[in-house]
């Protein structure tokens, strides 16, 4: 429970930062990266383990390939966060909160868009959207 608090208070401070300053404070991110890898490590990593630990970086990886392609639309802090999240959770969970994140980031584009409240080149920050999809995904 503790890790989800620390991962949660992590997100929660990139959230804020991407929502004011559109960009994410990758030493915070880096630091919870490390916190994550020796919290494995401590942990005991069994044989098997490993290979679910890669599997956990991938959304992440996935992210950084997207915003390399698309030239940087997706940003590649929202790549570094999800391969944060991956090694504080495992790869089911990881993908759940980006799933909801991105659901929900798209019911909240298409409501503005038919609001009119943006256009269709506006930039939309992500990582309150990973926040959001966190808190789901624990509370569910």
């Amino acid at each position: 429970m503790w890790i989800e608090v620390v991962l949660f208070l992590l997100l929660a401070v990139c959230a804020v930062t991407d929502g004011i300053r559109k960009e994410i404070p990758l030493v915070l991110v880096w630091i919870g990266i490390v916190f994550a890898v020796i919290c494995q490590i401590r942990g005991g990593m069994e044989e098997g383990r490993w290979m679910e630990i890669v599997l956990s970086v991938l959304p992440g990886a996935a992210f950084w390939g997207i915003s390399r392609i698309s030239g940087g639309k997706v940003g590649y802090g929202d790549g570094w966060m999800l391969v944060m999240i991956g090694l504080f959770t495992d790869f089911r969970r990881c993908f759940m909160i980006l799933l909801v994140g991105l659901m929900l980031e798209s019911a909240m584009v298409l409501i503005l868009l038919a609001l009119r409240r943006i256009s269709t080149d506006k930039e939309m920050p992500f990582a309150p959207f990973l926040l959001l999809g966190m808190g789901v995904v624990v509370w569910l």
